[in-house]
């Protein structure tokens, strides 16, 4: 199991005090030796030091604590630029205060000399503020969050033992070709998008399992694109070009191991498993884009014998099914009916608002993950009694892809 992300306010606090403790420390340190005349005791040297460092850090960790919830504590230097502004905030206002605090008015004259002090007798504390904000904020943020480090491609490893496994996933990390695409935000964001969908199943009980990345396929992320998993039973995929044909080979040998049973279609069919959502005793399968009317007959002969009727839903151009359509546990169909040409065929359903809000997973009986980007969705789904869990993927949307597809899921 993941460990639990801690809340982002404790985090922020947490981060922004151990950052806060180094610089007091390293304040202290370089005042006291600044101040060793050998005419005070030390014990007075400290105390003076303590005195002077101890309101500019109060105002500096407050500072930090409220700029993290802009997120500038994830990366070295943006926690670097944070420590610098709450560094001068709390020099300015320390040095305010203690002038006050002695009986003098707050003069042109005297701010003048409060900002000099910046770069003249508070040297000290502003390095010792902007070095520890930099280089202890990040990990200890990242720590506490459960965030990945920048850039960074997360690596996944246990798993379930069998593919028939109550509740087996199967999931791949985002390819180096779909990162390096990326600005180094958007890279992170989709680093912890994922890493936040895998502990979603893991807090639902699923065994998850890693394959492969294929470094150079830059949609290999979209694992439920490459096959149709019922249980031991794996139909792959037949693309219509071979484009995406090398993320194929890993997915297939992953599956092998967990002890799958393949079933071949055969040409002319041309099958996206994508295009399949299942329902209770049935598979809708999407017809008139990325799968064919071969491959739904083929589909048809293959899961005869498990019970499952085949349903064919012409789709609209450039839509997978799965895209568009989910069964909840209940049999309730959520359809987003502008990606479907005839939405009349599957009979009773519940339309849906937003596009994506058709593309959501059931982790259990009682509990729905739905992407951020759904908020109407979300909320419908409580009025129909289920348990919803938000998961922002949108550097995924925005990459084509949907909640389902980044998946392989088995319940049997």
């Amino acid at each position: 199991m993941s460990r639990q992300p801690s809340n982002p306010a404790i985090a922020n606090l947490s981060t922004a005090l151990a950052a806060s403790g180094v610089t007091l420390l390293g304040t202290l340190f370089f005042t006291a030796q600044r101040d060793l005349t050998f005419v005070r005791a030390p014990g007075e040297t400290f105390s003076n030091a303590f005195s002077l460092a101890v309101p500019a850090v109060a105002v500096y960790l407050l500072v930090l604590f409220g700029l993290g919830f802009a997120g500038v504590l994830r990366r070295w230097w943006t926690a670097a630029l944070a420590g610098l502004l709450a560094a001068f905030v709390g020099s300015t206002l320390g040095y305010a205060l203690q002038v006050i605090s002695n009986g003098l008015e707050l003069s042109g004259e005297t701010w003048g000399m409060i900002f000099g002090e910046f770069v003249g007798l508070n040297v000290q504390f502003s390095v010792a503020g902007v070095l520890a904000a930099a280089l202890l904020c990040p990990p200890v943020y990242r720590r506490l969050t459960g965030e990945a480090e920048p850039g960074a491609a997360v690596r996944y490893v246990e798993g379930p033992s069998s593919i028939d496994d109550s509740g087996s996933a199967f999931v791949r990390i985002p390819s180096t070709a779909m990162l390096e695409d990326m600005d180094e935000a958007t890279r992170e964001t989709a680093n912890t998008q994922w890493e936040a969908m895998v502990a979603a199943f893991e807090e639902a009980e699923w065994g998850t399992q890693a394959v492969p990345e294929a470094e150079d396929e830059r949609l290999a992320v979209f694992v439920g694109d490459t096959a149709l998993v019922l249980g031991e039973q794996v139909i792959p995929a037949r693309p219509k070009q071979d484009a995406r044909r090398g993320e194929f080979g890993d997915v297939r040998e992953t599956l092998a191991e967990a002890g799958a049973v393949f079933d071949e279609l055969e040409a002319p069919a041309v099958f996206d498993p994508a295009d399949v959502v299942e329902g209770i005793g049935v598979l809708y399968v999407g017809v008139g884009g990325a799968t064919n009317a071969s491959a739904v007959r083929g589909l048809r002969s293959a899961v005869r014998d498990r019970g499952y009727e085949v349903v064919a839903v012409p789709v609209a151009e450039g839509v997978r099914l799965s895209d568009a359509a989910s069964v909840l546990p209940d049999g309730t169909k959520l359809v987003w009916e502008p990606g479907i040409r005839n939405p009349e065929v599957f009979g009773g359903r519940v339309a849906t608002a937003e596009p994506s809000g058709a593309a959501v997973v059931a982790l259990d009986e009682q509990t729905i993950a739905v992407p951020a980007s759904a908020p109407k969705t979300r909320a419908l789904l409580g009025e129909l009694g289920y348990v919803t869990v938000e998961l922002d993927i949108s550097v995924f949307e925005e990459a084509g892809g949907s909640l389902p597809r980044l998946s392989l899921r088995s319940r049997d």
